[in-house]
């Protein structure tokens, strides 16, 4: 069998958006949640884990963030409902 890989492989522009904007975020030294895992690549989602990123995956979870803590909640790259966007703004 061959193998090839197209010329545009790796992430999809909303995919590469996302996590470039965690790894901008980590420099601001906050607390970093992300709402359901950023990406579908457990590789990334493990590596942003070891760097202290939380993944909550759910409205409770969420709503258990105070604001004392200063943290930074960052939409995953497929989006939320209209109803989790509004708690996160």
């Amino acid at each position: 069998m061959e193998i090839e890989i197209a010329k545009s492989a790796g992430f999809c522009f909303g995919v590469e958006r996302a996590v470039a904007t965690v790894y901008e975020q980590l420099k601001q030294g906050r607390p970093i949640y992300t709402y359901g895992p950023i990406v579908h690549n457990e590789e990334v989602v493990r590596e942003l884990e070891e760097r202290v990123v939380k993944v909550i995956t759910d409205e409770n979870a969420l709503s258990e963030i105070t604001p004392e803590e200063n943290a930074i909640v960052i939409i995953r790259a497929h989006g939320v409902s209209e109803k989790v966007y509004n708690m996160t703004t």
